[in-house]
């Protein structure tokens, strides 16, 4: 199959340009040969520095809480837990600015567009001009070819939507900016939500010409050049979560300029780089249309049309952006990988841990991209450390906690309205963000047994389980966690009240059942907890109580975690349990949901529903038309939620992984599947036909 992304026009919208990254930098290019946009990112340019939010009276407020939600005093409940146990929101993810290019005659007609996702090498070209761009992982910089047999007039800039100055300093043109104190997320607009203040970081940009150029006041000129290579470095001053940002971040992006090299060896540099990761995976799913525009493939896929390798392709892409946001060295992925062009983004593109940023990581090591894995647990680690004052001040336990959202400085407090006064505590008041997350270390070791990794993760197993040894309260002779929810979903009482306090909800058990079994491997002592609990309709209960659902078809699938991603093994009634629930969730729902789906489908062997989820997952959305209710993909491939989330590219991706280890193959595909890996340490190479293995 073809692994390539293909249009015949520039890119009219953000969702539409093709994405590239080395981990830290990102680049979405636009491909419009007469101004030209490549949209730049940073993945440490963050609003804030490090503080603690922690609301530091919120324990005394523990036990009425927790005692109002044991009575079943739903009003008071959740009046205690806006005003009084709340948190603040996390900070946001930023956009570093846009590099222009001005071309002299440009045209706009006539371009053709590709991302070549086993290169990780962008073209746009028309009778003029080929522009070539990729982002080097080995030399820490952007590269922009230029070629034009007719010659290349045209001016080069810098900009950004922060506070910023562009300046040339002798052959290099520079952006230097300040990022916000003060960065609220969009739904918020009480009180100060944008302030630059004094204490935040500071950004830089440098961009240097391999070719002829002038450097006037703040643009490059470039005059009847037939070939140019623009070399761009981007950095900022953090240091790391809990330090001050200092130092100059201009002396940090001008060091990777120290030695430069011409643009032919650059470009083998970073293919041989890239390709060692890329290519330790091969698909084949047997009908293709790769002569077909990428944005057209998709529209005539929802008609019927027979392309398999779409599906192909849209997994090979999971695990290209896998490369292209997260590398050895540099921060985790947020919400939108590393791509975000807005200040103040969507829930800020943060990390949110309640499903989204796991998911981010889901198809590492299953894709052979286990390298990509440790800055997951590096954010692990910094919310582990933080986690020590939030479990001290919100629940005078000992240990470390974490909830729903965190960000580059390691936020562990209930994010949410920071003076109380708004509903947060359907998403805020939840504790288990650290044991799923380390639960997810687990698994990247059960891939690699790696022992220095065993060693370093075991004493923030201990930490959590510190935690859950003080915080688990006994309730109808059984130990429960409380206060506690099931992710941003709500329920009917038996007095017809909605609500989201709990107990013990079916999520906070499978969670714990896996962190409890993992926490036995390094020898420690473990409470004992409730079974998964199935209902009177034979489905699994999504909380303690038979409670009546206010949205069956709830976006989240928390109660079914004992499934999917669990490693802990339930019994075939708890399977047969899960299926109901699932056929009673829908095959509809956000971009990431259907991407969940698809993986709790596989893990449960049933390939036909599974491909159900991945076509609706492939639906178009244009992101300059109406937004339909639920997901699909927009024209670039990126996962729409909508808007953008890059975390339902990577759990279609490890859906599909997941059928073809276990062999759960639709019978529309015919082909074959090599270099996934499996946890014996050897990898998947098999062949099969409409859907039945035929060698393994």
């Amino acid at each position: 199959m073809q692994t390539k992304l293909f249009y015949k026009s520039r890119a009219k919208a953000w969702e539409e340009a093709l994405p590239l990254g080395n981990g830290r930098i990102g680049a979405m290019v636009f491909g419009n040969l007469k101004t030209e946009r490549i949209a730049l990112n940073e993945d440490s340019l963050w609003s804030g520095y490090p503080k603690d939010l922690n609301k530091k009276d919120a324990g005394k407020y523990l036990k009425p809480l927790q005692d109002a939600i044991f009575s079943g005093d739903r009003k008071e409940a959740k009046r205690l837990a806006n005003e009084d146990f709340h948190g603040h929101w996390s900070e946001a993810y930023l956009p570093f600015g846009d590099l222009i290019i001005e071309y002299k005659g440009g045209k706009t007609r006539g371009v053709t567009r590709t991302l070549d996702l086993s290169t990780a090498v962008a073209t746009a070209e028309n009778s003029d001009v080929c522009e070539t761009v990729f982002v080097s992982y080995p030399a820490q910089l952007l590269v922009i070819n230029i070629k034009s047999k007719k010659g290349i007039t045209a001016k080069i800039k810098l900009f950004s939507l922060l506070k910023h100055k562009c300046r040339t300093e002798e052959d290099t043109l520079i952006i230097e900016g300040d990022a916000p104190e003060i960065c609220m997320p969009p739904y918020y607009n009480t009180g100060n939500v944008f302030d630059y203040g004094k204490g935040a970081m500071k950004f830089a940009g440098a961009v240097k010409v391999l070719g002829n150029a002038t450097f006037e006041s703040d643009y490059i000129s470039v005059n009847n050049q037939h070939d140019i290579t623009l070399l761009v470095s981007l950095a900022t001053n953090y240091i790391d979560f809990k330090t001050m940002p200092s130092g100059n971040p201009l002396e940090k992006a001008m060091s990777h300029f120290d030695s430069i090299k011409p643009y032919k060896e650059l470009l083998k540099e970073h293919i041989t780089d890239h390709s060692a990761l890329f290519g330790r995976v091969e698909v084949d799913f047997g009908s293709e249309r790769a002569d077909i525009p990428t944005n057209k493939r998709l529209k005539q896929f929802k008609k019927g049309a027979d392309d398999n390798n779409l599906i192909a392709l849209l997994f090979q892409y999971g695990r290209y952006l896998t490369i292209a946001c997260s590398r050895p060295g540099t921060n985790a992925m947020t919400l939108q990988g590393i791509f975000n062009p807005h200040i103040r983004a969507p829930w800020s593109s943060s990390y949110t841990v309640n499903i989204n940023t796991e998911m981010n990581y889901w198809c590492t090591d299953i894709c052979n991209l286990s390298e990509c894995f440790d800055p997951f647990f590096e954010q692990v680690k910094k919310m582990c450390i933080n986690g020590e004052v939030t479990a001290k001040d919100y629940y005078n336990c000992s240990g470390s906690v974490a909830h729903h959202n965190s960000d580059i400085w390691g936020a562990s407090y209930p994010a949410g309205d920071p003076i109380g006064k708004t509903d947060s505590e359907t998403y805020a008041c939840w504790q288990a963000a650290l044991p799923w997350m380390l639960n997810e270390v687990f698994e990247h070791y059960r891939y690699t047994k790696d022992k220095l990794l065993f060693r370093d993760m075991k004493p923030y197993f201990k930490k959590v389980l510190d935690f859950y040894k003080d915080f688990l309260v006994e309730h109808d002779g059984k130990l429960v966690t409380c206060p506690t929810i099931s992710p941003e979903n709500s329920y009917l009482d038996k007095n017809g009240n909605k609500a989201a306090l709990t107990y013990m909800p079916t999520m906070d058990i499978g969670i714990l059942q896996e962190f409890f079994m993992n926490c036995k491997e390094f020898g420690f002592d473990v409470p004992e907890i409730p079974d998964i609990p199935i209902g009177s309709d034979g489905r699994i209960n999504e909380w303690a109580e038979e409670f009546r659902e206010t949205e069956i078809h709830h976006r989240h699938a928390s109660h079914l975690y004992c499934i999917y991603p669990s490693a802990y093994p339930q019994s075939d009634e708890v399977r047969e349990a899960a299926k109901k629930s699932l056929l009673t969730r829908g095959f509809d729902g956000t971009g990431w949901a259907l991407g969940w789906k698809v993986c709790l489908w596989a893990r449960l062997d049933d390939a036909q529903n599974a491909l159900t989820l991945i076509k609706n997952q492939l639906r178009p959305i244009n992101p300059r038309g109406i937004k339909r209710p639920g997901g699909g993909s927009y024209p670039n491939m990126f996962d729409a939620h909508p808007p953008f989330q890059i975390d339902g590219n990577f759990g279609v991706a490890a859906g599909i992984a997941e059928m073809l280890t276990r062999g759960a193959i639709p019978k529309e595909w015919s082909g074959y599947a090599k270099g996934l890996k499996l946890k014996d340490g050897t990898e998947l190479n098999i062949k099969f036909q409409n859907g039945k293995v035929i060698n393994r």
